[in-house]
């Protein structure tokens, strides 16, 4: 008889200021799976891997000069979505390999138009950082009916988190379960109504602005994902 593995093989994204790599690298050891890191640079897909990351930090501190040196403007993502290791990204995204961005990660695919909607500063225009309850909804993400409702404590901390959509954006996302996640209680960032983690059309690319990662109930974000990848 014929052994299936089932473990997921995570390539996490590392680009120049990234800070939460080691973070999402050890979560899905702790969890009995793989990953390894893929750097900015590289173009080929590794062919081991079956899910791709794009973790939290500040890639390229989250700065954009119009020359190399001289002044800047704050835009997260827009140096990352020009970086050679994009072509891999885009490449998982055609093939439906499940890719999920988490905090920068988010920025990034947002900034790439993989998902819809823009991420903008904090109504309160400081950095936030906080333990913040979330409210799973959607079936995009959670295949597990069971989690559905289910309110969960996950770290935050952004300065430009606050999700903004078109009225049309946000009614497809609403009425097609692509909102998978929802601030319960305080908004950090001011995201419309409440935003905290979509996807896109297809189902196979997710953005969240929380650190699963960081969370006691991270095994729930794990079981999510053995459950979009292995069924």
């Amino acid at each position: 008889m014929k052994i299936i593995d089932k473990k997921l093989r995570a390539g996490i994204i590392r680009f120049p200021g990234s800070n939460c790599d080691y973070d999402a690298l050890n979560f899905f050891k702790k969890y009995g799976h793989e990953s390894r890191f893929i750097w900015y640079k590289e173009t080929q897909m590794p062919p081991e891997i079956n899910i791709l990351v794009l973790p939290g930090g500040f890639a390229f501190g989250d700065r954009y000069y119009e020359k190399a040196t001289g002044e800047y403007t704050i835009n997260p993502g827009e140096l990352a979505v020009k970086s050679p290791v994009m072509e891999i990204v885009f490449a998982a995204a055609s093939k439906k390999i499940p890719i999920l961005g988490i905090c920068n990660g988010f920025q990034i695919l947002v900034k790439s138009g993989l998902l819809p909607g823009k991420l903008a500063r904090n109504d309160s225009g400081k950095f936030f950082c906080d333990n913040i309850a979330c409210e799973v909804l959607g079936d995009s993400f959670f295949k597990d009916k069971e989690i559905l409702g289910k309110i969960f404590n996950i770290p935050v901390a952004h300065g430009y988190g606050k999700y903004i959509a078109s009225e049309p954006e946000i009614f497809s996302l609403e009425t097609r379960g692509h909102i998978f996640l929802k601030y319960k209680g305080i908004n950090p960032n001011g995201s419309v109504k409440n935003i905290a983690g979509i996807s896109n059309e297809e189902g196979n690319i997710f953005g969240m602005m929380p650190h699963p990662e960081r969370s006691p109930d991270g095994k729930y974000f794990i079981k999510a994902m053995e459950k979009y990848v292995f069924g």
